[in-house]
Order: C-alpha cells, then sequence, then structure tokens
C-alpha cells in the first residue's frame, strides 16, 4: 500500500529536477510531454505522463498486475519474457485505450543484471518522448512500473498509447492486396513512401532500431492517408554516430519480414529506398545503396537458413 504521507511529484526533463507538487499539476501544463509525475510506493515507482489522472497513478503503484487482470484487458501477445494487453488507462477522467506491457527476463542472470542497467520500461518512455519530439512516429507512452531496489528481482511494465486501426506491416500489404486495382495500387505506392519517410526520419534523427520486424511497424489507411508507426523500442537505441553499415542492417531485418509477400514488387521496393533516402538526407546514388542493401539481406538469409538447419 502507498502510505498518506507519499507525495506526486513532478520531474521537470527540461532541467533535470524533482519539483514537490502540493497541488496536482493541470493536464494542460505547458511543459507537455518534457515532464512527468513520479509516486513512489514500497515495491515500485511509476513515472506517468501529466495526462493520466493522479487517483490511477496511485491505483498502478500499488497493483501494477490490476490492469493485466481487469475485465477490460484484452491478450494481445504473450512470450516467455514478456506479456502485451489491450486495457484502458484514465486520462483526465476519460477512458483511453492503451497498449500495457509485461517486461520480464528469461534467465535470473539477466534479472542480476538488470540490477545495474537502466529499467526497460523508464528507457522506452524517455526514448519515446524523445522520437515524439524528433517527429518520428511511435505510440505516446503513458506510464511506466519500475520495482524498487529492494525487490528488483520484479518484472517492469510500460503503458502507451492504443492506435486505433493499424496492424502490422505485413498484416496490411495482404489486406491491400485484396483491393480493386485501382485503390491497390494507390494504397500499396502510398505506403512504400510512408515506411521509406518514417524510416528514414528515424536514422537522420539520430535513432536506430535494430529489430524492425513486420509486427513492429504498425499501418493504418483511413480516407486515403496513410500512416505508419514504429513500436516496441527494446531494440531502439540513439547512439552519438549511425554508420550507413547500421542503417542498412537496420533495414535489412524489414526485408527479410517482407520476403515473400505477393504484393511486394521491385517497383515498390524502389519507391520505398529512394523515399527512405531523401528522408534520411542521404544523397548516394540509389543503385549503390540498393546492392548493399540486398548484400546485407542476403547475408543474414544465410544465417537464419543455417540456424534452422542445426535447430537453434
Amino acid at each position: 500500500m502507498v502510505s498518506l504521507g507519499d507525495e506526486l511529484t513532478t520531474i521537470d526533463r527540461e532541467s533535470a529536477r524533482m519539483k514537490p507538487s502540493r497541488q496536482e499539476p493541470s493536464a494542460n501544463t505547458s511543459r507537455g510531454a518534457r515532464s512527468f509525475r513520479q509516486l513512489k510506493g514500497k515495491r515500485y515507482r511509476v513515472i506517468a505522463a501529466t495526462s493520466v489522472a493522479p487517483a490511477e497513478i496511485r491505483r498502478v503503484v500499488e497493483s501494477p498486475e490490476s490492469l493485466l487482470e481487469g475485465p477490460d484487458a484484452q491478450v494481445v501477445k504473450q512470450g516467455r519474457s514478456a506479456l502485451i494487453v489491450k486495457t484502458t488507462l484514465c486520462l483526465s477522467e476519460t477512458e483511453t485505450p492503451t497498449a500495457y506491457k509485461r517486461c520480464g527476463c528469461k534467465s535470473p542472470g539477466r534479472r542480476l543484471l538488470r540490477r545495474f542497467l537502466t529499467p526497460r520500461a523508464a528507457r522506452n518512455l524517455h526514448l519515446a518522448h524523445a522520437m515524439l519530439r524528433a517527429g518520428i512516429a511511435t505510440p505516446r507512452p503513458m506510464l511506466a512500473v519500475l520495482p524498487r531496489w529492494r525487490v528488483f528481482f520484479r518484472p517492469c511494465y510500460l503503458a502507451t498509447e492504443w492506435i486505433e486501426a493499424a496492424v502490422p506491416v505485413d498484416v496490411f500489404l495482404r489486406n491491400a492486396a485484396r483491393f480493386e486495382a485501382g485503390k491497390k495500387k494507390a494504397v500499396l505506392r502510398a505506403a512504400a513512401e510512408c515506411v521509406g519517410q518514417l524510416l528514414g526520419t528515424l536514422h537522420a534523427r539520430g535513432f536506430t532500431h535494430r529489430d524492425l520486424k513486420a509486427t513492429n511497424l504498425l499501418m493504418r489507411e483511413s480516407a486515403g492517408r496513410v500512416e505508419a508507426f514504429v513500436i516496441d523500442l527494446d531494440g531502439a537505441a540513439r547512439p552519438w554516430f549511425i554508420s550507413r553499415r547500421t542503417r542498412m542492417t537496420n533495414l535489412a531485418r524489414l526485408v527479410l519480414a517482407t520476403d515473400g509477400l505477393t504484393p511486394i514488387t521491385h517497383t515498390l521496393r524502389q519507391r520505398f529506398l529512394r523515399s527512405y533516402l531523401t528522408a534520411a538526407g542521404d544523397s548516394a546514388p540509389w543503385k549503390a545503396i540498393w546492392r548493399q542493401l540486398d548484400e546485407i539481406s542476403r547475408i543474414r538469409r544465410s544465417r537464419r537458413a543455417r540456424r534452422s538447419r542445426s535447430g537453434t
């Protein structure tokens, strides 16, 4: 339980100071995404966007599992170390659809190592805010729930905005292939350009993502407009320098994820690459980049085939 003496604080990301707040900060604060609320309990602490209702923050710090077990929780993905559900979170007295993820570790060694590293949920929350400020489309993070030092073996949790009507890129492309000829052509072209622009902007702003598989790129189409979003920032980073080799390796992961999809043609890949190079500010000839990307993709296919044959 959270003691009555616990104080909700506002963390200003610009000044990197923690400011006690006797009155609850307004959801319409001018600092917007650059400030967060924090509440510490006995076992967990919560870092939340200022739009999250204080009562919701207090509920989550007492029982982070409550959002996973609620009547409106729907399991989206369940793996060995992570569980993702679609649920609702109270933002300024409005119930908002939210993706809520429990992040664990596969082995005791990893859990022990986590004691000395920044929790994944906190890292991804701040990384997502940095991406949004840089103009990169990613779900808006709502809150992160982190275990206190005395219970660091417990999992951490991350809540982000739920992107309505968005599906993984491979599902989107298969759905688009069933449209009538004119709409199909327009949507596929827009999708190639949209993804190229998103990933080009990602790299141009100094971010990388080493796990650009199909499920980590969401797309949706509405009223003739196609949108793309990058999600699951476990594989994302903001290094001090990004080489072209690193950028091509990131893209090769997506190339492998879309191998064999009928709607993907040579022309669409070319359109994607041209859009990517423009957004990334890369003036190299697109044919040279195409050959480099093709070579890296070929190497990764070979490695995958060898692992498949060896059963690992």
